[in-house]
């Protein structure tokens, strides 16, 4: 674009030289069609100067409007300045961070980007203890509403508006995920990546017992029924047909919670659940299916579990597939009522902190977080971004040679079910759901003493952590 301001320049000072020339010949009575003829071609080259000018400055302000450099929006001080940003139990790695470096580097120079992973001396309640609070929090939705009892919650709106941050790039539904700890429609946190669940197969198992492999759009039935072909012994190895990962996650899509976040009591005894349980259960009751061992381990490493239930395990099948993992990837499992649907998505967020003195700045390294650039090198990498642009989603796996020829469109075809606003006792709620479905499997009890003492164990802990 240079090039062509560069040159109008020119071409106009060019036309002002043969104007005052000719004004410096011509009789100033003779200026009928000879001065007109003389003055008018330059006068045309002119114009022709001040739109290439004029389209050379619309231009580059198209190609590079941003926040705090729109027209009409506020400028954003490009003082030099540290943001500091801090990781709390979210699901992004180092790529990802260095990703958002390189681009703020070239869009915002004047901006440090300071990463802090958690460890001796930095986790975020060491941070705050030693007056260190990040300007940023990089987390995710189930954990934002933990902030509010740290006094770090920040409402960006006003933020987004001032600077006219465009939320319309977003999926709606991952844009609400993202606001499961907001009350008053607040916007405390904007999503960056985003997690997904599928079923990863070992294709030379089925091919070994000639079966077919699985397809897109199965159902949990229909799954189960093709785990009991490949579950069989051969050549003094047990392989497994399939493990669904988790009971917590096969009971998601159906918005089951273990316990109400309103009352914090337990809503486990339920038919629903019960349903889940006994479906489950069906799984591991395949003759020679039981978990016996890591199910991850017998996946991944000893090559001996057909299908496996996960969520993005990319980083660890590019290990395996290096020591003869022959694998692929399809659409997770759904119940009939609930087609196309998997459970909770976490989605990884960046939030500002109250206490930050660069919320500016801050916002400028979300908006290059969240911008084209970043997000197509990310999903590039096999990360789910949460843009509605299909190029994204089409993009995804595209520079990992791991997952080249893979059915990697496959996890689209799915949706996760709405996150739910969740207890603080979820996680421990959950936990003693684990603990009693795998009595249950392992018949110690039946399913309906195994739901009722889960219900009542869930009860006596929030009794119990509530008296701490």
């Amino acid at each position: 674009m240079h090039s062509f301001r560069d040159a109008a320049y020119i071409m106009m000072n060019m036309m002002i030289r043969i104007i005052v020339k000719n004004k410096q010949h011509l009789h100033p009575i003779s200026g009928g069609t000879e001065m007109k003829n003389r003055i008018g071609i330059p006068l045309s080259f002119m114009l022709i100067a001040s739109v290439l000018l004029a389209g050379c400055g619309k231009g580059e302000n198209e190609a590079g409007s941003k926040i705090g450099e729109d027209k009409g929006v506020p400028t954003i001080s490009d003082a030099p300045v540290k943001i500091r940003a801090a990781l709390d139990n979210a699901g992004v790695d180092d790529e990802f961070i260095e990703i958002v470096q390189e681009v703020l580097k070239k869009k915002h120079p004047n901006i440090t980007l300071d990463y802090i992973k958690p460890g001796k001396g930095t986790t975020l309640k060491e941070q705050i203890a030693a007056g260190e609070t990040p300007d940023i929090i990089i987390s995710y939705n189930g954990n934002v509403a933990s902030y509010n009892e740290l006094d770090l919650l920040y409402d960006m709106t006003p933020l987004i508006k001032r600077y006219d941050y465009n939320l319309n790039r977003f999926e709606p539904y991952i844009l609400e995920d993202a606001k499961i700890a907001s009350t008053k429609d607040e916007i405390f946190a904007l999503p960056i990546i985003v997690s997904y669940h599928a079923l990863y197969y070992n294709k030379d198992i089925f091919d070994k017992f000639g079966t077919p492999y699985p397809t897109d759009g199965m159902s949990w039935q229909q799954v189960i029924d093709l785990a009991k072909k490949v579950t069989r012994t051969d050549g003094g190895t047990q392989y497994r047909g399939l493990d669904p990962g988790s009971i917590i996650w096969a009971s998601q899509p159906l918005g089951i919670p273990a316990i109400d976040y309103k009352t914090d009591k337990a809503t486990i005894n339920t038919d629903t659940w019960k349903k889940v349980f006994e479906l489950m259960k069906s799984i591991y009751a395949i003759p020679g299916n039981e978990n016996k061992s890591d199910p991850r381990k017998g996946f991944l490493t000893d090559k001996t579990v057909a299908m496996y239930g996960n969520l993005n395990i990319i980083s660890d099948l590019e290990i395996a597939a290096k020591d003869g993992l022959n694998w692929d990837v399809v659409q997770y499992p759904s119940y009939p009522e609930k087609p196309n649907t998997y459970g909770n998505a976490s989605v990884n967020v960046m939030l500002i902190t109250k206490t930050s003195k660069y919320k500016e700045q801050a916002l400028q390294v979300i908006e290059t977080a969240t911008s084209d650039e970043v997000q197509l090198a990310s999903a590039k990498q096999g990360r789910v971004t949460p843009l509605k642009d299909p190029q994204f989603k089409l993009a995804f796996g595209a520079g990992r040679d791991a997952l080249k020829g893979k059915n990697v469109q496959g996890i689209f075809k799915s949706r996760p079910v709405k996150y739910p606003i969740a207890s603080k006792y979820r996680s421990k709620a959950e936990a003693i759901v684990g603990t009693k479905f795998n009595q249950y499997v392992a018949g110690t009890v039946d399913v309906n003493t195994a739901l009722a003492q889960a219900e009542e164990e869930i009860n006596k802990m929030v009794e119990a952590e509530r008296g701490k």
